[in-house]
């Protein structure tokens, strides 16, 4: 069995202090019984001691001395009735022969075992400290660790009539290997009786240690036995303390409390003293107070002290001084919805601390001691808090303490023998109850969230708990974040101790919560809790927030907030970056940062609800995006939110590239041009990559004259260059899709014939696509070669064959690299043209350009760059690049369009939150504040395009600028945003 963690479990985690160590609760225990202190039966105590010899210097008859020594420090307190009797020996030896350990189970000897209740308190004598080693661990029994593990144990088996049945200790014998090491260890084994006969630790007189002020002789004087830590310089322990093991007037007190002598057991006590007519009893409890002063909520964990006023002197005595913590019969941890109601083994956190609120904040002073010679005696009543270093573990709020709310000044109550004397401490200044700023809600009637995901709330009433609705989606994670407050609103861990909880909502209760922070203050933040769950499924959900003992008084105020990244504006992004996004969800702050991947990008504007960025540049695929607060470590992912360049599924189509043989050398008649298009088979993919690649080499105009290259598609999925053959016979063209994205990329191919002949003329621009009625100059390009090589000093004869045009020249001569410039003008074309380009002499070879004149009803646009932009103010827009093109299949770019375009510049709100009336959202979209708006009119280029230069000139702030393009019947739309940081 795992005795070890029975001990530790009653010893130190589940009993209370500044008072009695054990209070019985309201489960386990029979109820007639909740609420009071638990002791041993009649208060007789009856010990059995080992068979063995503690150490040379200690034999077994020694050692049996020391016991009955350190017992006697209680049992002669004259108005306790306890009383002590060495029942004889254990059965056997103790020792590692019978005490094992396999993995974390332990054996030990039948009557030894919390169930051996016939010996009720087994005391072990460790003579190598190897049965030390088997409960606690290798090396915990050497004389190394005497200071801690001289001697361990307590109470392990109780009733649930509310009394002790069964307690073990084990004295380490390595700790008594000389004489002088023994009056330290009897001092631990005099706590250790203490701690058995059911005190708990307490403070009084704690400048003992602190040092402020500087103690006196009366202060070690008063000092406890049952104090709760010693500083580990104190060895020997004389070092530190004058009688270390003597009990003092607040042991006595506490001690009296569990066993009073009354006339009903004092035939059972001879010597002893009837408590009630020899002592006196000062009892009341620790209220906050309101704005007037009356009295509200009980107080838990305020150390109330009691000190007798020194008749010669009239000041409070140092040594004669008793402690009481409030709410010490009170539960101080009854679990909570988020973190359940049980402790590691399984068992209710309520077996032990009543839940009787008329006891919650109760301090008892029972059996204070009356000078000799007097009937009567004043004591001073205050309080102070309880020292979170050197108090850890006094009082029902162990061992995180919580500091008093507000102030008391000390008052002077006079007490005469057999008094019962009530005396309330109300806390002056005290936190006042405060409204939320919602409405009350339960489990099951939870509220909304606050629109912005941010509220500063308190844990008012003892097991108040704050629960909130809200929707989320699954393959998301949040942060909920809870932030405990003192009263200036500052973090502090000395109030509230905030957990979380989330539940689906139509989870009809699960406690522990599914999701929830197992401890408070989680984090590296001081005094900040915080849970991160990842959502499954979509659904409505509930939050909690609750103190993690279940506790709730005015001073437990909390800063909330639910960080939660909901929704995405885009689910396709450029992988070349500058695509505008937006986020929306709740809790975001000015500090958010948003990455895609693992790529961080610069936030333009945030607020609550929303949050506005251009994704960075990135390799094709899919990636997720996240929120987080580098300040708090919030974060909260959306998975696979949003897809650079191209997805897996997504493919290629050839839009044009086949042609006639094309003389090496030269261009060849149409370009290489693929769209990249989505899986439904039509959408085009803008900002994809795509590589091109031939076999043999080529001359791609898109990669600067090499054979191979990636670039991104246009905003219409289109990847477009001219080739320029260097080898005759086939050559290969392949565009691969986001190649360094996937490993079987989809992929078009295209076959050119390269030609070779003694000489041959090729045209640059041979088919042409002209806006009707347009008037303008086009370059004309003719290349003269031999065998691929250029031809210079060739005349070349241009001649206009069909249609109204005219030559800038009849004739130009080629240059070095083979070309024969000239230029035609077309004026107010009307229709189509066709112009023809000869070498000379012999008019042998020729090739004609083509001219097509384009009505207004037969033109369209494509856009091909800038139409969505977002960046930050002073950094400079890019064009917005559109194309005209005819309406075929495939469209062809057209030449001298006339492109209407319009724009508004206008100043935003860019991330406005929704505001909250009487618990209604109401969205805000106020109507833009319009700076400036213009109307003109472009031509497009020789390459069907034009490029729109804007700008938010001198506007302040957020700068919208939105617009239209159109030509024909094609009407491109732009909007492009520049936000104040």
């Amino acid at each position: 069995m795992k005795l070890l963690a029975s001990i530790i479990l009653l010893s130190s985690t589940l009993g209370h202090a500044g008072g009695p160590q054990y209070v019985a609760g309201s489960t386990y225990f029979d109820p007639a019984v909740q609420g009071t202190a638990l002791a041993w039966p009649e208060g007789v105590l009856n010990y059995s001691t080992d068979r063995g010899d503690l150490s040379p210097v200690v034999p077994g008859a020694a050692a049996d001395s020391l016991v009955a020594t350190a017992v006697s420090r209680w049992t002669s307190i004259p108005t306790a009735a306890v009383s002590a009797t060495r029942a004889g020996q254990l059965a056997e030896d103790v020792s590692s022969a019978n005490v094992t350990t396999v993995g974390s189970a332990v054996s030990l000897p039948a009557d030894i075992l919390p169930s051996a209740v016939s010996t009720p308190v087994a005391i072990v004598y460790d003579a190598d400290g190897k049965v030390t080693d088997a409960l606690l661990g290798t090396g915990a029994g050497s004389s190394a660790n005497c200071f801690g593990n001289s001697v361990f144990g307590g109470v392990d088996n109780y009733g649930t009539d509310g009394h002790f049945l069964h307690a073990l200790i084990v004295i380490n014998g390595n700790c008594a290997q000389t004489s002088a090491q023994v009056p330290d260890l009897q001092y631990h084994l005099v706590r250790m009786f203490g701690r058995l006969l059911g005190l708990g630790w307490s403070q009084a007189n704690v400048n003992v240690f602190t040092r402020n002020p500087v103690p006196a002789a009366d202060d070690f004087n008063g000092l406890p036995v049952m104090h709760a830590t010693d500083p580990i310089s104190c060895v020997p322990i004389s070092r530190c303390y004058p009688n270390a093991d003597v009990p003092k007037t607040d042991d006595s007190s506490v001690l009296t409390y569990l066993y009073p002598v009354t006339s009903a057991n004092l035939a059972s006590f001879p010597g002893k003293q009837i408590t009630a007519d020899n002592t006196a009893r000062i009892h009341g409890s620790v209220f906050f107070t309101d704005s007037t002063g009356a009295a509200t909520q009980p107080m838990q964990g305020v150390n109330v002290v009691a000190r007798l006023i020194d008749p010669s002197s009239g000041k409070a005595s140092r040594s004669v001084v008793a402690s009481s913590v409030s709410g010490f019969l009170f539960s101080g941890n009854a679990g909570n919805p988020a973190t359940g109601f049980s402790d590691s083994s399984g068992q209710l956190l309520t077996r032990f601390g009543g839940n009787d609120t008329s006891v919650q904040g109760f301090f008892d002073f029972a059996g204070l001691e009356i000078p000799d010679g007097s009937n009567a005696a004043q004591f001073q009543i205050s309080v102070e808090p309880i020292d979170p270093n050197w108090s850890q573990f006094v009082g029902p709020y162990s061992p995180n303490q919580v500091q008093p709310s507000g102030a008391f000044t000390p008052v002077i109550v006079t007490v005469a023998r057999g008094a019962n004397v009530q005396q309330d401490v109300p806390m002056e200044n005290s936190a006042l109850v405060t409204q939320d700023p919602f409405p009350a809600s339960t489990y099951n009637s939870p509220v909304g969230l606050p629109p912005s995901g941010d509220w500063t709330a308190s844990l008012s009433g003892y097991g108040d708990g704050d629960y909130f609705t809200f929707p989320a989606k699954a393959n998301h994670t949040l942060s909920v974040e809870a932030l405990a407050l003192d009263a200036s609103l500052s973090p502090t861990d000395g109030k509230a101790q905030p957990v979380v909880g989330m539940w689906a909502l139509e989870d009809p209760g699960t406690f522990p919560a599914p999701a929830n922070t197992p401890l408070a203050f989680n984090t590296q933040n001081f005094g900040l809790s915080r849970l991160d769950a990842r959502i499954l499924t979509t659904t409505n959900f509930r939050v909690g927030i609750f103190d993690y003992r279940g506790d709730g008084r005015p001073d437990y105020l909390y800063r909330a907030r639910v960080f939660y990244a909901d929704a995405v504006s885009v689910s396709r992004a450029s992988a070349g970056g500058g695509t505008p996004f937006s986020i929306t969800g709740i809790g975001f702050h000015r500090n958010t940062v948003c990455a895609f991947g693992s790529t961080t990008a610069a936030v333009l504007a945030v607020s609550a609800s929303r949050l506005i960025t251009a994704t960075p540049p990135a390799r094709d695929g899919i990636r997720d995006v996240t929120l987080s607060d580098p300040a708090s470590g919030s974060s909260s992912t959306i998975s696979s939110a949003v897809t650079f360049g191209a997805a897996a599924s997504d493919g290629l189509k050839l839009i044009s590239g086949a042609g006639p043989a094309t003389p090496i050398g030269s261009l060849a008649l149409n370009p290489f041009k693929v769209q990249v298009i989505a899986a439904d088979g039509s959408t085009p993919v803008p900002g994809a990559s795509v590589m091109l690649n031939a076999t043999p080499a080529v001359a791609f105009s898109a990669c600067a004259g090499a054979s191979t290259c990636t670039i991104l598609s246009d905003d219409n999925g289109s990847v477009s260059t001219r080739v320029k053959l260097i080898a005759a016979g086939n050559n290969t063209l392949t565009a691969f899709l986001a190649p360094a994205s996937y490993p079987s990329p989809k992929s078009v191919q295209l076959t050119l014939l390269g030609s070779s002949s003694s000489l041959a003329i090729s045209l640059d621009n041979q088919q042409l696509w002209v806006a009707q009625g347009a008037t303008v100059d086009i370059p004309l390009s003719a290349r003269v070669l031999s065998n691929g090589v250029p031809v210079s000093s060739r005349t070349v004869e241009f001649q206009v064959l069909q249609g109204t045009a005219s030559l800038a020249a009849p004739a130009s001569v080629s240059d070095l690299s083979g070309i024969a410039s000239n230029s035609v003008h077309l004026a107010n074309l009307g229709g189509g043209v066709l112009i023809s380009a000869c070498v000379m002499p012999g008019n042998v070879p020729c090739q004609n350009f083509s001219v097509t004149a384009v009505p207004a009803s037969a033109q369209s646009l494509q856009a091909v760059s800038g139409t969505r932009q977002a960046l930050a103010s002073g950094q400079t827009l890019r064009p917005v690049v559109v194309r005209v093109t005819d309406v075929t299949s495939p469209p062809h770019p057209v030449i001298g369009a006339t492109v209407a375009v319009q724009d508004i510049v206008s100043r935003i709100d860019p991330a406005s939150d929704p505001l909250n009336i009487g618990g209604i959202l109401i969205g805000r979209n106020p109507a833009p504040v319009v700076i400036t708006s213009s109307r003109f009119a472009m031509i497009s280029d020789n390459n069907g395009q034009i490029a729109i230069v804007l700008s938010p000139g001198n506007a302040s702030g957020s700068v919208q600028i939105q617009g239209t393009a159109s030509a024909g019947v094609g009407v491109i739309g732009f909007n492009l945003q520049s936000f104040a940081q």
